[in-house]
């Protein structure tokens, strides 16, 4: 049974991360399938937008999932792919400032800061 949907974002993240997201988190003994964007970014930042779909948030928001969850992110984001055909097409591929996790009804269950990542500067307007 699926318990996270990892949030396409396709200016970050190909589909070969968000296969290898898939893979790192079941390790951890995570499930989770990808979906379509639903929410927008905050001050032109980028967090990796995760739901949550168990009805207890306590799992989630135990230090040694979310440390896990971030020790899955850094690794799999840190490593290069190809690109081009077959490989990665993403243009800016960095580590997201933030994990956040959202509830079924899309509230803020909890939002952990990736250690390493670094802001993007402000948009012009």
């Amino acid at each position: 049974m699926t318990q996270l949907l990892i949030e396409e974002n396709f200016q970050h993240l190909d589909g070969q991360d968000v296969e290898s997201l898939i893979e790192a988190l079941a390790e951890f003994g995570l499930n989770a399938e990808p979906t379509q964007p639903r929410t927008g970014t905050r001050n032109g930042e980028w967090a990796l937008v995760l739901h949550w779909l168990g009805g207890d948030i306590g799992p989630i928001t135990e230090d040694a999932v979310t440390t896990a969850l971030v020790m899955a992110v850094t690794e799999v984001l840190g490593r290069a792919h190809s690109a081009g055909p077959g490989g990665t097409s993403v243009r800016r591929r960095t580590l997201p400032v933030r994990i956040d996790i959202r509830g079924r009804t899309g509230e803020l269950i909890t939002s952990v800061a990736v250690p390493g990542a670094k802001a993007a500067p402000s948009a012009a307007s």
